[in-house]
């Protein structure tokens, strides 16, 4: 998660599997998204008054390794730039856009983050990239990350589905770095539970929870 103002989860859709990457809910609802690891956390709440548009509020702290820890407070824009839906999959381009306020143990400053993603999903295989721009006077934790995965089987509307999925993601200025996560992620149709450990094979493995509720 590092500095990651946002992620995935349940937007509407035909299918129970294509439900994975989508940064907001059906319309006229809220989502509620936690993620956490060792070196940062992260609490967000959003509305979509209607589909493709939703705001929301947000807490994350950083902390790496032999790192001033700092928090971050804000609001946020998520809107869709460009839908694909095909016979058995999805495709989306996603803006997002956030401001706020950093504060450190010494110091604190506004900050601005603009990002954007594109993911493509079938009911069987996932994939995203993405970049966000974290920025303010002093402050740079820019981000970028890909994701692929599978599930292990296709399932109906109102039953949970099973993925395996690894992420590979970089936070200039945040140590460590480079954070290779291989997760087992749950999605609902209300619901999105991801259990991983990153950078398994350091010494300095950390478990790492991502959560989502639609409601």
């Amino acid at each position: 998660m590092n500095f990651r103002y946002l992620l995935a989860c349940l937007l509407s859709a035909s299918t129970t599997g294509i439900q994975a990457a989508a940064l907001m809910g059906f319309e006229d609802s809220a989502m509620l998204m936690a993620e956490a690891n060792r070196y940062s956390q992260e609490l967000m709440l959003n509305y979509s008054p209607r589909i493709g548009h939703a705001f929301g509020v947000e807490v994350m702290r950083m902390n790496g390794r032999h790192q001033a820890s700092m928090t971050v407070t804000g609001i946020n824009y998520t809107g869709l730039i460009k839908r694909w839906n095909l016979p058995a999959a999805q495709a989306n381009v996603w803006f997002s856009g956030g401001v706020g306020e950093a504060h450190a143990s010494v110091d604190s400053g506004a900050v601005y983050s603009p990002g954007i993603q594109f993911d493509a999903e079938s009911t069987r295989l996932y994939g995203l990239a993405k970049v966000r721009l974290v920025r303010g006077n002093g402050i740079n934790y820019d981000t970028a990350a890909v994701q692929a995965g599978f599930s292990f089987y296709e399932t109906g509307f109102d039953e949970t589905q099973p993925w395996f999925v690894v992420e590979a993601k970089t936070v200039r200025n945040l140590s460590p770095s480079l954070q290779i996560t291989p997760a087992l992620r749950l999605i609902n149709k209300n619901y999105f539970i991801e259990l991983g450990v990153t950078n398994p094979f350091d010494h300095d493995r950390t478990p790492r929870v991502n959560l989502m509720l639609t409601f």
